[in-house]
């Protein structure tokens, strides 16, 4: 059935039908009407009518035009009563499929004045006998040929927006896999460079005292191990988060920044750190951005400004809370770290704060030091 159907939709079916109706004159002429009957002057009539059945898909139009036309020259001709005969059938049950080609491929005026004047044809050829089988042949046709060529429109349509949708599914797939290779990277970038810039540095120090002070030795090693520690426990929680599982310890939040502090003093880095107001009230969204800002912030004084103080404020209010880090400019000779990472620092930064609704500003002060300012909503 399927193979069928595709041939019926096809222009061979067309081309099968104009020759099974040439070939239907053709045997008449030749084989089954009587000698005094045989008016040869059909063929003018049929093998024209017959082209235009062949070929109404491609041009529905002139098609048409060659079907009213030979139509109309039947009673002039005077072959009203050879054709209404027994050459009814091939003639009068086929103009419904001119009717239809103009319905589906031609415009909505030019196919309805085509439709009437086919119709009006059909009469003639009757040798002005009205019969309503003409009408009956050619609007009704028509009209379906109008509704398939609106259902025709409609899936089209639809298929064109689905296409629109499937390459918006593939855009925004591409751009989620982006934000979460950027979110990935984020999330290492603070775990890693923090704890690595507080490892290098520490053991940079034991080194220069291990030979006239062990016990500075045994500090800064335990510094180390203190920052190797948090950096293993925190890649683990995301590595549980990127399988999807709930993650088995708890997230930083501003209130350890106390903890961060305490490191970074241990490195030598002179660090002071106020709370002004309530902070207790923040989301753990809001939280860990904050501490995350502080983190990056403290980082990035260790590796571009060694040895400069740095003060960091946290103002909690009513709906906000200010995170404000400065640090003075460098008052040690660079210690290498300034050329690491790849500059994910404050782009990091500044995503992790949109993301929470806030803003960040930073840029260079008056002394020559750095700030670093963000403003978070509560919740």
């Amino acid at each position: 059935m399927p193979e069928l159907r595709r041939f019926a939709l096809s222009r061979r079916s067309d081309l099968l039908l104009a020759a099974f109706v040439a070939g239907w004159v053709l045997v008449y002429l030749g084989l089954v009407a009587p000698a005094r009957d045989r008016h040869w002057m059909v063929l003018v009539f049929a093998l024209p009518y017959a082209a235009a059945l062949g070929v109404r898909r491609k041009w529905p139009v002139p098609a048409a035009a060659v079907a009213c036309a030979t139509l109309a020259a039947v009673w002039p001709l005077g072959l009203a009563a050879t054709v209404n005969g027994a050459l009814s059938i091939p003639f009068f049950l086929t103009p419904f499929l001119f009717a239809y080609s103009l319905g589906t491929d031609a415009g909505l005026a030019v196919g309805l004045a085509g439709t009437v004047l086919l119709a009006a044809c059909l009469q003639l050829s009757n040798a002005g006998v009205f019969n309503p089988l003409g009408e009956i042949l050619t609007v009704g046709p028509w009209l379906v040929g109008r509704v398939v060529l609106s259902r025709r429109r409609m899936t089209e349509q639809l298929q064109a927006r689905n296409e629109e949708l499937r390459a918006e599914q593939e855009l925004f797939a591409a751009e989620s896999v982006r934000y979460e290779r950027a979110r990935i990277a984020r999330e290492l970038h603070d775990i890693v460079a923090h704890c690595l810039s507080v490892m290098v540095v520490q053991a940079g120090a034991g080194q220069r005292v291990a030979t006239a002070d062990r016990a500075g030795v045994a500090e800064a090693l335990t510094s180390v191990a203190e920052a190797a520690a948090q950096a293993q426990a925190e890649i683990g929680r995301l590595v549980e988060l990127l399988n999807g599982d709930p993650a088995s310890g708890s997230l930083p939040q501003l209130p350890m920044t106390e903890e961060l502090v305490r490191r970074a003093s241990a490195t030598g880095l002179a660090v002071s750190c106020r709370f002004v107001g309530s902070c207790d009230r923040l989301s753990a969204a809001v939280s860990e951005a904050a501490y995350r800002v502080v983190q990056e912030a403290l980082t990035n004084a260790l590796k571009h400004a060694p040895g400069a103080p740095v003060d960091i404020t946290v103002l909690g209010q009513d709906t906000e809370v200010r995170v404000d880090v400065v640090n003075a400019a460098a008052q040690e000779r660079p210690s290498g770290l300034e050329r690491s990472g790849g500059g994910y620092g404050l782009a990091g930064m500044r995503e992790r704060v949109i993301a929470c609704g806030g803003s960040l500003a930073s840029g260079p002060t008056a002394a020559g030091g750095w700030q670093v300012s963000v403003l978070l909503p509560v919740h």
